[in-house]
């Protein structure tokens, strides 16, 4: 299967017409299902495309790396045509999508980075290596227990259903999170042209840089909502969307 094949690639909309194409990656564990709920929520403004990123949902069966991660969003851009395209990515998913605006600074026309305003080193990783423990030590039936009792209390139940239809993957978080390690970070934001949003939960260990990440993008905008954690996209999708558009609203004016 091809990198953008449909089985890995969903659209959250039917009629995509000449809209603006918002690509949106997923976080680890998870997959583009992740999205769910946002392309009838942004229908009116853009088209949603939620890809599973190598090693996740119906990829579970490729290895995780930021080269084939990026190959595959050039790919779904390429095959958009000649519209605005928009990319934005939560947690892992975020730094993919930093990672590509890094490889093609004049390309997008948007850049939406939610929970992953970190230096992926430091306190910006260490939820992450606990993470990657804690699957060595349970394994994926515990992971998965784990899952249900945590995800499936906090998440949008709707989004959590088609989530866990589709899939989930534990095998390469150390894997996906050893590139993020390697070569993520605000760095990459200060060739980056276009309008960027750094959305946050204040609750949130991902986004504690925000401010440098702001400083390596002058045109960046942070947003930080009070009591929010680092799964808000994922328990209020509702309100993320309204941050969305809002930014859509600004990036394509």
């Amino acid at each position: 299967m091809s990198a953008t094949g449909n089985a890995a690639a969903s659209h959250t909309a039917t009629d995509t017409g000449a809209r603006p194409l918002l690509i949106l990656l997923h976080g680890t564990r998870l997959n583009g299902a992740q999205w769910h709920a946002y392309g009838p929520l942004l229908h009116d403004i853009a088209e949603v495309l939620a890809p599973d990123l190598p090693g996740h949902g119906l990829r579970a069966a490729d290895t995780f790396s930021l080269a084939l991660a990026t190959q595959q969003i050039d790919e779904l851009i390429t095959q958009a045509g000649p519209r605005p395209v928009l990319l934005g990515g939560h947690s892992l998913g975020g730094y993919v999508a930093m990672s590509y605006a890094q490889q093609h600074p004049q390309r997008l026309a948007g850049l939406a980075l939610m929970g992953c305003a970190a230096e992926p080193r430091g306190a910006g990783a260490w939820m992450y290596r606990q993470l990657a423990r804690l699957w060595e030590a349970a394994g994926p039936t515990g992971m998965a227990r784990l899952d249900a009792l945590w995800l499936g209390r906090m998440a949008h139940a709707p989004t959590w259903a088609a989530v866990r239809a589709r899939g989930g993957s534990f095998e390469q978080i150390r894997t996906a999170w050893g590139e993020v390690m390697r070569h993520c970070g605000a760095h990459q934001l200060r060739q980056v042209a276009c309008p960027i949003l750094l959305l946050g939960g204040s609750w949130d260990q991902l986004h504690i840089h925000a401010r440098r990440f702001a400083t390596a993008a002058p045109q960046a905008h942070i947003v930080t909502k009070p009591h929010r954690n680092h799964l808000w996209p994922l328990t209020h999708p509702q309100e993320v969307a309204a941050e969305l558009r809002h930014w859509l609203q600004h990036a394509l004016t």
